[in-house]
């Protein structure tokens, strides 16, 4: 589905992703764990052909990326850590709009409309403004507004941030049953908890490269020494980076 060989990006000299290699499977969720400033969402915004890069090859649905974009953004969505609506229009405004803009029309939209709005429970607050919603509301109209061309491939980029528990958990599970319908989902975190409670393979990226990576439950329990478990690893990688911050 997702394949990704020694990939780089640099910022004039410095690298964001560092040959990075990765592949991804149809039907997977897909979790990149690292904290703040590793690369996931570097990698994330190239997948979907809004950044560039350097080096390396990248296919999608077997398509060269740099080749097919409009035909692979067609079957893939992006759901940001920033809110991509409009406060001032109302939830179903905004979710006609954005299907207009993706020119989804008669039957299709009216089916897409229909399933965004029932797998994010906004059916009783389609006439409120977006600017009256709750930080749970909002970033499941987020998510509903990137599900309007029923797409094969989903991007998270961390969209829990900012929002209660109670909302965060609905959204989790949400993610969590797209693999029921056979989607591929990408989600990028940096809260270990998340990606053990929705995710089948993940990757831990620090610095722009791939530390670990395989099947979640096996880098779970791979290891007696619990100083080198897939939690103790990412803790470690996490007070690096503070450490690096306040140096």
């Amino acid at each position: 589905m997702i394949r990704i060989k020694n990939l780089t990006k640099r910022y004039d000299t410095v690298p964001a992703l560092n040959q990075l290699t990765m592949n991804i499977g149809k039907g997977v969720i897909f979790g990149l764990l690292g904290p703040n400033g590793a690369g996931k969402t570097t990698l994330i915004s190239i997948l979907n052909g809004l950044t560039a890069f350097q080096e390396g090859e990248i296919e999608i649905f077997g398509l060269p990326l740099h080749k097919n974009l409009r035909q692979i953004r067609a079957r893939s969505t992006f759901i940001p850590q920033s809110l991509a609506l409009y406060e001032n229009l109302s939830v179903i405004e905004n979710l006609r709009f954005f299907a207009g803009i993706q020119s989804i029309t008669g039957s299709t939209l009216q089916k897409n409309l229909d399933r965004a709005i029932s797998i994010n429970h906004l059916g009783r607050i389609l006439e409120q403004k977006a600017a009256t919603l709750s930080g749970g509301q909002k970033r499941r109209l987020n998510i509903a507004i990137g599900l309007l061309n029923n797409p094969e491939i989903l991007y998270f980029d961390e969209p829990t941030i900012g929002i209660d528990p109670e909302s965060r958990n609905e959204i989790l599970e949400t993610i969590a049953g797209f693999k029921k319908e056979n989607k591929t989902v990408i989600y990028t975190s940096h809260y270990m908890d998340e990606i053990e409670k929705i995710c089948d393979e993940a990757a831990i990226i620090n610095h722009g490269k791939i530390i670990r990576q395989g099947q979640l439950q096996t880098m779970l329990h791979e290891t007696d020494d619990p100083s080198m478990t897939l939690e103790s690893l990412f803790i470690h990688l996490t007070h690096s980076h503070r450490e690096d911050f306040n140096a």
